[in-house]
């Protein structure tokens, strides 16, 4: 039963990183200080390279999560597409053209244009980690 239960662990954890894949990772954030009001121009992870790395570790993840259900091992090398993933997201951030060219200037009290990270890739790395996380117990367990 415990078993079932990591592999439906790892299923949830493929299938939220497939999701972070679609969601956005960057952005350019332009900031105009005369209106107090700001504009960003969002990046998801699926329109640079790494995006799609990120969903292919979660359909992955996902399909070992299914045949996790009968056979341990499965549950254990889900732990490959959590690395996977992880390293895919850094690779994002030290790639300077995903992050919108690093764009960052600055007018005094009228305008700052910057890169920032999004919500997406935050829990891109926080599925990632569960993932990777429960692959582990899973093959902590069976020893």
């Amino acid at each position: 039963m415990a078993g079932v239960l990591r592999a439906v662990g790892v299923f949830v954890a493929g299938f939220a990183l497939a999701v972070t894949a679609l969601l956005p990772w960057a952005g350019l954030t332009a900031e105009f200080g005369i209106l107090d009001a700001s504009f960003t121009h969002a990046v998801r992870g699926v329109d640079a390279g790494p995006g799609w790395f990120v969903l292919g570790a979660g359909i992955t993840a996902m399909l070992l999560g299914v045949l996790g259900a009968r056979r341990w091992l499965f549950t254990g090398l889900a732990i490959l597409p959590g690395a996977v993933a992880a390293f895919a997201l850094a690779l994002f951030l030290a790639n300077p053209r995903d992050l919108v060219n690093r764009l960052d200037f600055q007018v005094s009290g009228l305008l700052r244009v910057h890169p920032t990270i999004q919500y997406g890739w935050f829990a891109g790395l926080l599925a990632s980690v569960a993932l990777a996380v429960l692959a582990a117990a899973a093959l902590l367990r069976r020893r």
